[in-house]
Parts: structure tokens; sequence; C-alpha cells
């Protein structure tokens, strides 16, 4: 990895912790289904960042299932984030009306 690489890696999983940590004070003070699904989307997002970042340091390889080619696990990190906060913006519109 180049200094540059190093340097947004660090930078993403401070960014990313510290919107973990405020996700989960929003979620201890208002628990509706709308933010449970705002912490989830934060949480997989940096679940995200950390595989990612393993991965690119040869630390966890990809396993062999696959799905059209692409590995499940990298499937599942890159698609369940967007669903969550899908989730998140539909209660938090069902609960305005």
């Amino acid at each position: 990895m180049s200094d540059a690489q190093i340097i947004l890696s660090a930078a993403q999983l401070c960014l990313g912790g510290l919107c973990a940590f405020a996700a989960i004070l929003l979620c201890a003070k208002k628990r509706s289904a709308s933010v449970v699904c705002l912490l989830a989307f934060v949480l997989t997002s940096y679940a995200r960042t950390v595989y990612k970042l393993l991965c690119d340091l040869g630390i966890v390889t990809d396993l062999k299932a696959a799905l059209f080619g692409v590995p499940l696990l990298t499937l599942a990190f890159e698609c369940v984030p967007p669903v969550f906060l899908l989730l998140s913006i539909i209660f938090a519109i069902a609960k305005k009306r």
C-alpha cells in the first residue's frame, strides 16, 4: 500500500468509527424503526470499509462461494447497506403521514 492509500484508509476508519458512535448514541436516545435502520446502515457500511481494508491487506480472502462470479460476502457488503438506508427513509416517510 502506498502512503496515500494508508492515509485514506485511516481517514475512512476514523470517520466511519465516529459515524457509528454517533448513530449508536442517536439510537440510544430515540428508538424508532427509522433510527434503528439508520444505525444498521452505518454499521454495515463501516463493516464494509473494514472488510475492504482487510482484503486489500491480504488478511482476508474472498470465499470461493460466488453468485454470477461475485463473491457472496462482497455482494452482501455492497447490497445490504443501501437496503437499510432505503428502509430507514421509508419508515421516516411513513411516520410523517
